[in-house]
């Protein structure tokens, strides 16, 4: 078995000044199962999950979330749940070792090997589509046959083939979704950035232009990490996406200076069946070539979305001596930080700051939006998850009240450092409402329970002014947004721009 890898997590989200868009993440750690399933056999669901449910309303939610947190310990409980009752149980001064093996759902499970997903979730067009991929998508994942095989070709099929079923799944959801002010389905649609960590390998999906960066150190000697971007922006004006578009029947056109899948429809006040004499409207609509949701982009002489929700897979064999930092963020942050600028902070900050301060992925986002702010820009939500490789045997870095540990080798139950602070606290009720309109709270959540933000943590620290932008290709095209969103036209979700 690959001797897994240990690593220190944060998370951070900002919702921005975007009323109609929405970043969520979902964080996931789990066991794997003993073995595969067998052909035709799929993989059993969590409690609480099933790919084919309704995205629950927010009080609903919390509510459920906080009693299972509080029988956590008395019931058959999610493997994530389970990792999460280890951590009380380590706060709580109970030091007795854990079971060597357990069942979950039914499943045996390996308690020495665990499984780890991190997902970046940058909606348009409303909060449907990326609440339900959050809600989906990871049981989607796990049900497709091949996903827990040890071949790579395998794993990255069942990754495309569980992004599918994810956005059919939307289409069954399409009715229940809230429609435009005209009457229209839901323009609903969201970006993906997905890595699943499993022993040393790192499997990365995407659709959209959220990215994944990994900051590498070639040299112990070296001053400065490189920046290996992992993902490439799925942008309609590249060659390849819009001869795919064109293939379909689409079309790209120019808005603003910006490149978009121009949405075909029927003029707003047409009635009745649509003939060749019916006028068509052309709408330069959507920033991305590909994506979740955005069920408008169906193409029925095709039978394709124009708009495509496969996605691009890749795999890569971690190296904790030379992959220092695992970066995903949404466009809020690559917009204003160029990925050498990122993964060099995030280094400079674990030298300098410590267990004090914020975590490495709150002085990215807070940083992200300072610069949004500098520009006299309208800031887009901005979210980042970093991930902190550790070489095994070292001493671990000092961690920050915000961040947890992971060992992948030795499963959940274990805790790499005895005696390091771990904080999987809840965000209470009176700071949600109280900042729900200003501050996004992340729901960085194991088993969507244990929230990593400490109560004291909940506002923005003040920082000093940021440096000035070094280039870099990202930030200095900017896009050539202003006040432009990442997605669909600016009120798509309650009103259509002709």
């Amino acid at each position: 078995m690959d001797e897994g890898i240990i690593f220190r997590m944060s998370a951070y989200s900002e919702q921005g000044g975007r009323k109609y868009m929405e970043d969520v993440v979902d964080i996931r750690i789990e066991y794997e199962p003993t073995q595969s399933p067998s052909p035709g056999e799929d993989y059993p669901k969590s409690q609480g999950h099933g790919g084919q449910g309704k995205v629950e309303s927010e009080p609903t939610k919390q509510t459920e979330n906080e009693t299972r947190d509080h029988n956590v310990a008395a019931e058959a409980a999610p493997v994530s749940a389970m990792w999460v009752e280890s951590l009380s149980n380590e706060d709580s001064g109970n030091n007795s070792a854990p079971a060597s093996e357990g069942k979950v759902a039914g499943q045996a499970v390996d308690t020495r090997r665990s499984v780890a997903f991190f997902a970046v979730f940058d909606g348009h067009g409303g909060r449907e589509a990326a609440h339900f991929a959050r809600e989906n998508l990871w049981e989607l994942l796990k049900r497709q046959r091949g996903f827990w095989s040890k071949d790579h070709s395998e794993v990255c099929a069942a990754l495309k083939k569980g992004f599918i079923a994810c956005h059919h799944a939307m289409w069954k959801e399409l009715p229940e979704w809230p429609k435009t002010i005209t009457g229209l389905p839901s323009t609903s649609g969201t970006t993906a950035s997905v890595i699943v960590i499993r022993g040393v390998h790192m499997y990365v999906a995407h659709v959209g232009d959220s990215a994944v960066v990994v900051g590498v150190q070639e040299n112990d000697s070296d001053i400065r990490l490189q920046a290996l971007e992992i993902t490439q922006d799925h942008k309609p004006e590249l060659p390849k996406e819009k001869q795919r578009i064109e293939r379909l029947g689409g079309s790209v056109m120019k808005k603003s200076g910006v490149n978009r899948v121009v949405w075909k429809r029927p003029r707003l006040t047409h009635n009745g069946p649509v003939r060749r004499s019916t006028v068509i409207d052309q709408i330069p609509f959507l920033a991305v070539a590909r994506s979740l949701g955005d069920l408008w982009s169906y193409d029925f002489y095709s039978g394709e979305f124009v708009v495509s929700p496969e996605p691009d897979t890749t795999v890569m064999t971690l190296d904790p001596s030379r992959h220092r930092y695992i970066i995903l963020g949404s466009d809020g942050l690559w917009n204003m930080m160029p990925p050498s600028n990122v993964v060099n902070m995030c280094c400079s900050h674990d030298k300098m700051v410590g267990p004090k301060g914020m975590s490495c992925a709150r002085r990215l986002g807070v940083t992200a939006l300072l610069f949004w702010k500098e520009r006299m820009l309208r800031a887009d939500n901005t979210t980042v998850i970093v991930l902190a490789l550790q070489v095994r045997g070292d001493p671990p870095i000092p961690m920050h009240q915000e961040e947890i540990v992971v060992d992948m080798s030795t499963g959940m139950d274990h805790v790499p450092f005895p005696g390091t602070t771990y904080n999987t606290c809840q965000v209470p009720q009176r700071i949600v409402a109280a900042n729900a309109s200003t501050f996004g709270l992340y729901e960085a959540a194991f088993c969507a329970t244990a929230h990593l933000l400490p109560d004291e943590q909940c506002e923005l620290p003040l920082m000093a002014r940021p440096l000035p932008l070094m280039g870099g290709s990202r930030v200095s095209a900017m896009r050539r947004r202003t006040s432009l969103d990442d997605g669909s036209e600016e009120n798509p979700a309650q009103g259509d721009t002709d």
